[in-house]
């Protein structure tokens, strides 16, 4: 694979960051090739676009409200890896936020589009998350 310059790849993952700030998740599955992967260890390994689409436009319906900031991000030829936090609306009596972390590492493949996606993260972390956040805000 032709290693691109950064700022082709900057450009991308520009791209995939504000789809997901806009919470379009077809836009943010249209930043793969055809044939893009995209490994998701809690639900499965989703092989082309259309998979990945049919995958992440309907797990991602109840998360409109959710903010996804990034806290760092490192990129190195067609490799980015950057930590996000997955933040759901509101906050915890003490101030905190109701929020988990993960790590992603996207390859791009040029055309300005993707050829990978793995995204890392604590499940049980996550349900922990979500189960306080409902029981706190969404009445159960």
């Amino acid at each position: 694979m032709p290693t691109y310059s950064r700022e082709e790849v900057e450009a991308a993952f520009e791209k995939t960051r504000k789809a997901q700030d806009a919470n379009d998740w077809n836009a943010y599955a249209d930043c793969f090739h055809e044939d893009g992967v995209y490994v998701e260890h809690a639900f499965g390994t989703f092989r082309g676009r259309e998979k990945i689409r049919a995958w992440l436009v309907p797990i991602m319906e109840p998360c409109q409200d959710w903010t996804f900031p990034t806290e760092w991000c490192v990129i190195d030829g067609n490799r980015i890896v950057f930590k996000w936090w997955n933040r759901l609306p509101g906050r915890r009596a003490d101030g905190s936020r109701y929020e988990f972390a993960g790590v992603s590492i996207l390859i791009y493949g040029g055309d300005g589009k993707f050829a990978s996606q793995e995204d890392i993260y604590n499940f049980d972390e996550t349900r922990t998350v979500m189960r306080e956040w409902r029981k706190d805000h969404a009445g159960g």
